[in-house]
């Protein structure tokens, strides 16, 4: 029965077991079996040990899907491993012999991921002398475990299957109960839609034939994972509620279609399909409350970890295995790698436009054109409201004026803008439109309602446009405001900071130098996010004076000295004067006090 708990008594299947089982959770029906399940080969049920309260709801979920996610350490493989076993007591027994027969398949991409992680795992909890094991290195395993419990005998079957390059022929055939796929994250999106049909196919139907409709149908995708990246599949699905609805709707019709072609090639009437259940267990991060596991560690186990990750040079790991923290997969040393930190410059919850305020956008043109909201608040306290940009769209120049304008009116209502900066080269003639004679600025100004501005501080060069970022990032807090707070919602943005807006590398991981000769470290324009990194760099230099030197520069204390002519700007030189031109030089008396 997909989602529901089964379990099957002695003396057959009676009305009142029936009721019984219907309306009873899996707990309540593994409680009311008596007598030794097994014993060495499991503990007793109302002595598990569970890492914490997460971790043990999902040991006890029956649903179609459910993937559990958590920091290392937190006890999710064990428990993973452990409630196949528990499904395993709760099979329907066969029609025909009455054994209760199980069988789950653990799969990865390839079998050096099986064994050098899921086996070594898997055997923690059930050792290779608790029944027969065939396979070795490089092939499929097969480990087949007989016992018995007072309600007759169980054969608990595991399988460990790697499925290569192509899911879908890697899988073809397979025929199973449940499907574990161990750390699920790194695998394709696939895995799920190829899975779902894949379950449900052990033992035969003829095992359950007579059995009511909730009886005959049992099987489940079940997997764990680290944090993921957020451009991870795995992250999209799990943590959006309502992405998980989408995929459940999806998967509820792949199996309503296989389900009406089984029936019309054994030309009977189509089985009812329940709907696909989706669930996601997230536990808490080292730190948090509720943490997991916590007992079953030593005390300086995430300590270790921690100081592992830094020594080895991957300190960014930490999020991701020690705080349970989706981040973004680096590609490379962020540009901005010193200067940006998340809990400083990303604001927790929803930057709310400030109508009282004016609002500057900066853009970046080209076919993949990208626009950041800005507002000044304070003494150059730059808030991000949003981000407009298309990555997998090429838009004509008015198009991306048109959704500017839409984007603008959603996101700050009723605030004026001020006026938009944008990119030199967006004053060039525009390839973008049948009109030769007018440019990208122009044409996404009057799509959006604004005048843009070509940003000509410092001639477009890259280092002030890096230095303008640089100042809002490292201008000292006041009131508790950084000089850069950015919406939530401003993923790319974030994502480039973090990981993806990187400088530029040769094949070999050094600094890229380009055939000119020149050494200067260059951001790599290979990524989307580079294109928004663009927009914010045109915006905020607008902040700055003509000579492009910072706002935050006049708040130094002791910066109004008249000239920095002759000792830039150092202390002052020895003879008493502060530097620059002297013009009370004594002709006759060349050398002064020398």
């Amino acid at each position: 029965m997909r989602g529901s708990s089964a379990a099957a008594g002695g003396g057959g299947l009676t009305d009142d077991k029936l009721n019984f089982l219907e309306g009873s959770s899996a707990k309540e029906v593994i409680d009311s079996l008596q007598g030794d399940f097994a014993t060495g080969l499991r503990p007793d049920v109302e002595g598990v040990s569970f890492p914490g309260p997460r971790a043990e709801a999902f040991y006890w979920s029956n649903a179609d899907v459910h993937v559990i996610q958590g920091p290392v350490g937190s006890g999710k493989t064990t428990t993973l491993m452990m409630s196949r076993l528990r499904r395993a007591i709760e099979m329907p027994r066969s029609v025909i012999d009455g054994v209760r027969r199980y069988k789950v398949t653990f799969v990865r991409q390839t079998y050096r991921d099986l064994w050098s992680t899921t086996i070594p795992s898997y055997l923690e909890v059930f050792p290779k002398e608790m029944g027969t094991w065939s396979g070795g290195r490089g092939d499929p395993v097969l480990h087949v475990i007989h016992f018995e419990d007072d309600h007759g005998p169980i054969e608990f079957t595991a399988e460990f299957k790697a499925f290569g390059d192509n899911v879908i022929a890697g899988m073809r055939g397979l025929q199973t109960t449940d499907l574990v796929p161990n750390e699920v994250d790194t695998m394709p999106a696939e895995i799920m839609s190829v899975g779902i049909g894949r379950i449900d196919r052990w033992p035969a139907r003829k095992h359950f034939e007579g059995l009511p409709a909730e009886l005959r149908s049992y099987g489940q995708v079940a997997g764990d994972m680290n944090a993921p990246d957020e451009g991870n599949w795995t992250f999209r699905t799990f943590h959006d509620e309502a992405e998980r609805k989408r995929v459940s709707r999806e998967l509820t019709d792949i199996m309503v279609a296989e389900e009406s072609a089984l029936a019309r090639k054994a030309g009977r009437e189509p089985d009812p399909v329940r709907p696909i259940v989706i669930d996601f267990t997230n536990q808490p991060g080292f730190g948090e409350e509720g943490c997991e596991n916590l007992h079953n560690l030593s005390p300086t186990y995430y300590q270790r970890q921690i100081a592992l990750n830094k020594l080895n040079g991957k300190g960014d790991l930490n999020d991701r295995l020690v705080y349970n923290k989706v981040t973004y997969l680096r590609a490379g040393e962020p540009v901005f790698k010193r200067e940006f930190s998340a809990r400083v410059h990303v604001a927790e919850t929803a930057i709310v436009a400030d109508t009282r305020l004016p609002l500057y956008v900066g853009l970046d043109q080209g076919f993949k054109g990208a626009a950041v909201l800005l507002q000044r608040a304070g003494y150059f306290r730059w808030r991000c409201l949003g981000e407009l940009h298309f990555p997998e769209e090429r838009l004509h120049a008015h198009v991306f004026g048109q959704r500017l304008r839409s984007f603008i009116e959603t996101r700050a209502p009723g605030c004026h803008v001020e006026c938009g900066y944008g990119d030199m080269a967006g004053e060039h003639g525009s390839s973008l439109t049948a009109d030769e004679n007018a440019t990208w600025n122009l044409l996404v100004g009057r799509a959006a309602g604004f005048h843009i501005r070509p940003q000509v501080i410092g001639t477009n060069r890259i280092q002030p446009r890096l230095e303008a970022v640089r100042a809002a990032l490292e201008a000292p807090v006041e009131e508790g405001q950084p000089g850069l707070l950015i919406d939530p919602s401003c993923k790319l943005l974030i994502r480039g900071f973090q990981a993806r807006y990187i400088w530029k590398a040769d094949k070999n991981g050094n600094d890229y130098v380009d055939p000119s000769g020149d050494k200067r470290r260059t951001p790599d324009k290979s990524f989307t996010e580079a294109n928004v990194h663009d927009a914010l760099q045109y915006g905020l230099l607008s902040g700055h004076t003509a000579d492009g030197l910072s706002p935050y520069v006049k708040r130094i204390p002791g910066d109004n000295r008249p000239s920095q002519m002759g000792h830039n700007g150092r202390p002052p030189l020895s003879g008493g004067h502060g530097g620059g031109l002297i013009t009370t030089w004594d002709v006759l008396d060349p050398y002064g006090d020398i």
